[in-house]
């Protein structure tokens, strides 16, 4: 129940619990807001691509591939690749990925029935949708971000920005979840935790899902973050 004394200054400290457990079968919930292990990719704004060393006498194959930055033919090479496949309009892209918890913005969705044409692409994809934490603290505990940008976070102030707080016992230390780096993960790469928002918490923060995303700016969320963004 939302505390409407605000003695508190920041969001995570307005509320009686911020994680419930999840129960015996939490690694077949599955449940929004539950916390997962997962890789997560790294964004880059400078997009680098692998591209073949040697091919062989057909130009199709190629056993070894080198860094190359993105080139004026980039997804429009003249010819493909048979082994590994890669048509014309695709490209071996750089990235990188860590492995980090991630909280479950919208399960899978349920089969859908219908005939597959021949040559045509799947249906059923058995995706996720997950926003990745990233850790305020590193593992010997030294600050990454200045405590006054964790606090304008702790009120509300980002809309693309949650706080999250530790939870030692699962391994979550306090954490920025980032919903403007939202990912999609199929279920077999997902571990699950027995963790997941407590519905107050949940009910907020899916408001700042919404607020984001379709500017719909309602409801709980819009009650704690103007009462903690205008605190006397």
């Amino acid at each position: 129940m939302m505390n409407t004394k605000f003695t508190e200054k920041f969001f995570d400290e307005c509320i009686d619990a911020f994680y419930k457990d999840v129960g015996p079968d939490f690694r077949n919930r599955f449940m929004r807001g539950q916390l997962f292990w997962t890789h997560v990719y790294y964004a880059y704004e400078n997009l680098e691509l692998w591209r073949p060393k040697d091919l062989d006498e057909t130009k199709t194959y190629s056993a070894e591939f080198v860094i190359t930055s993105s080139k004026i033919d980039a997804f429009n090479r003249r010819t493909p690749l048979y082994t590994p496949r890669l048509e014309i309009n695709e490209e071996f892209i750089v990235i990188r990925a860590k492995r980090r918890p991630v909280v479950l913005l919208a399960p899978k969705q349920e089969i859908i029935n219908t005939k597959k044409i021949k040559g045509g692409r799947k249906v059923n994809l058995n995706l996720c949708v997950v926003a990745p934490l990233y850790s305020v603290v590193d593992q010997e505990g030294s600050a990454k971000y200045s405590q006054d940008f964790i606090d304008r976070i702790r009120k509300l102030e980002f809309p693309h920005l949650f706080f999250f707080s530790e939870n030692q016992n699962k391994g979550i230390r306090p954490s920025i979840c980032r919903l403007d780096c939202i990912q999609v993960c199929f279920v077999n790469h997902m571990e699950a935790l027995d963790l997941c928002l407590d519905d107050e918490v949940l009910n907020v923060f899916l408001g700042q899902v919404r607020f984001y995303f379709g500017g719909i700016y309602e409801g709980d969320y819009e009650i704690y973050r103007e009462l903690l963004l205008n605190q006397n």
